[in-house]
């Protein structure tokens, strides 16, 4: 009679699977945001929605380009402020929170990266990033959250002056890992047969950097084309993209996509 007990012990075992799987896939969802600017004239927001059936507890964490905590005000839609370089981020299904950033002293001027924990719920996010130089709005970009990947197109259509960025495409990567990693970047030409190498990215875990990529090719002033990053070694990062367009009032800001993707052929 010792089927019936194996075959019970089966069945617990099965349902036990059945609990658990739900469960563990709850357990944690990641957003990353590659760029955050505070100070400087710059805030930014966190619009962050639960468009799940369960309620969603996580924690906004903002880190600097250094790799240390970021420490700013915090004020949530929901009334609480702090100043800190965290924030729990709790949200019913359906609804939405929003965390504006912004510079805990006069002098604090911060460029960095942030994430949201969280389990339960389904999240979604964008920031969005203000420039209010003398107190008024200026310009305005909104990026949304997303995943790590491993390799990123970016299109680049650039005009850079003598005297200024007319028009300049300019990136943020940060590495959430726990390892060092390298990012291989190249330009290519609008019709794929030209293919230049820039310097690559090197970041260390938690580390974060900006910059236009005419600043890593200065023969590069006037191009059109694509940028490629390549995770070296199945290293995977958080980008986003940006363009800056000069105005008779100051730089205006633009997000732009960036696609998870390359061509085979480009290495």
């Amino acid at each position: 009679m010792k089927c019936p007990i194996r075959f019970l012990a089966i069945i617990a075992t099965v349902f036990a699977l059945a609990w658990a799987v739900p469960e563990m896939m709850a357990q944690s969802t990641t957003a990353f945001f590659a760029q955050v600017a505070v100070g400087s004239g710059f805030t930014t927001t966190f619009t962050l929605l639960n468009t799940g059936d369960t309620l969603l507890n996580g924690n906004l964490i903002l880190t600097k380009s250094d790799g240390t905590p970021m420490n700013v005000n915090l004020s949530l839609s929901s009334g609480s402020q702090v100043t800190a370089s965290s924030v729990p981020v709790p949200i019913q299904p359906g609804g939405s929170l929003f965390v504006t950033a912004t510079a805990a002293n006069p002098g604090d001027s911060f460029t960095g990266w942030a994430r949201v924990e969280s389990s339960g719920g389904t999240l979604g996010g964008v920031a969005t990033f203000e420039y209010l130089p003398s107190g008024e709005l200026q310009t305005i970009a909104g990026v949304l959250s997303a995943d790590v990947t491993p390799v990123a197109t970016i299109p680049v259509d650039d005009n850079v002056g003598t005297q200024q960025c007319v028009s300049c495409t300019g990136y943020a990567v940060a590495n959430p890992g726990s390892s060092p990693i390298s990012i291989r970047v190249v330009e290519v030409s609008a019709d794929g047969t030209t293919v230049t190498p820039l310097d690559p990215i090197n970041l260390d875990p938690g580390k974060h950097t900006a910059a236009f990529f005419f600043q890593d090719n200065a023969a590069a002033r006037n191009f059109q084309g694509s940028a490629v990053l390549i995770g070296q070694g199945g290293a995977t990062f958080s980008v986003v993209a940006l363009v800056q367009v000069q105005s008779t009032t100051g730089p205006l800001y633009t997000a732009i996509p960036v696609i998870p993707a390359k061509a085979p052929k480009i290495n």
